[in-house]
């Protein structure tokens, strides 16, 4: 595999990694969401069929991939430039202290499959449980491939995920989240899934597919295919948004997404990250 040395100042990998957007990546010795005190872990994922192995020492990160340097960048979102975002955000004593405090994270760019895989299994969920079942998954139907004496899990295509049944899904613990799983498996085989350019069209394409609704959709929109503007609107989220910004919130999840991006801009699936992941370490108040 080709070695990378890429500058990433104002960039925290142990943070983007673990603040509960992605269930894709790995720690390579051990739970992504475990407990640790190893600031300079090891993570992996897989690309285009191809592994990716990265680790930050300081100002820089450290990388293994057969892939281009491009295509590591942008599944870590260090192709984005965070002063330029946060410039377009309004003057928001809330939203700028989280930004503050949460400095060097960003929001990455994982495999559409295995990603639209894992938030299909997150309804009802927290993070650790939602992981695991993505693990589970990958060492039922996926592969295992050595590097340099390291066992990767790499999930499974859709055309091997088809061999699971719903019953097969429920017994690696998805509970009613399978049968999400196995009729969305059968339209992509069946019909497969264009996604529009247009953020509102995207939306309403990803929810042609069984057990994705509005939040979902956000969800593989903001984190696997680019959309920026996608502010998902989970437990958390919306927590923040009616005790912060009661003048933006609704209970038609339509209206108050229109109100949060005209509010925060079209970067607000930033403004929602660092939203959520402040709230959710008690940085800010909910």
């Amino acid at each position: 595999m080709n070695r990378y040395e890429i500058q990433a100042s104002d960039f925290d990998l142990e943070m983007t990694l673990t603040c509960g957007q992605t269930f894709c990546w790995h720690r390579m010795d051990g739970e992504l969401y475990g407990d640790t005190e190893d600031s300079n872990s090891k993570f992996y994922t897989f690309r285009k069929e191809k592994p990716m192995i990265v680790e930050q020492k300081r100002e820089k990160i450290l990388a293994q991939s057969k892939l281009p340097e491009n295509e590591i960048r942008k599944a870590l979102g260090l192709e984005k430039d965070l002063h330029k975002i946060s410039s377009t955000f309004p003057e928001d004593e809330k939203l700028m202290y989280a930004l503050e405090k949460l400095s060097g994270l960003r929001i990455v760019q994982d495999e559409f499959f295995p990603c639209l895989i894992s938030y299909l299994c997150s309804p009802q969920m927290r993070i650790p449980r939602i992981k695991k079942m993505h693990d589970r998954i990958s060492q039922e139907y996926g592969e295992t491939v050595e590097i340099n004496g390291n066992e990767l899990l790499k999930f499974p295509t859709l055309e091997m995920l088809s061999e699971a049944s719903e019953q097969d899904l429920r017994d690696l613990g998805l509970g009613y989240r399978a049968k999400y799983v196995v009729n969305t498996v059968e339209i992509l085989q069946e019909e497969g899934l264009a996604i529009s350019d247009d953020y509102d069209v995207a939306r309403e394409d990803l929810k042609r597919l069984y057990g994705v609704g509005d939040k979902v959709a956000d969800c593989v929109l903001l984190f696997s295919l680019g959309f920026y503007q996608a502010y998902p609107l989970d437990t958390w989220a919306l927590k923040v948004v009616e005790k912060d910004y009661p003048e933006l919130y609704s209970e038609d999840y339509g209206e108050v997404s229109e109100n949060l991006r005209e509010y925060f801009g079209p970067y607000c699936g930033y403004a929602q990250e660092y939203l959520f992941h402040a709230a959710r370490e008690g940085i800010i108040e909910v």
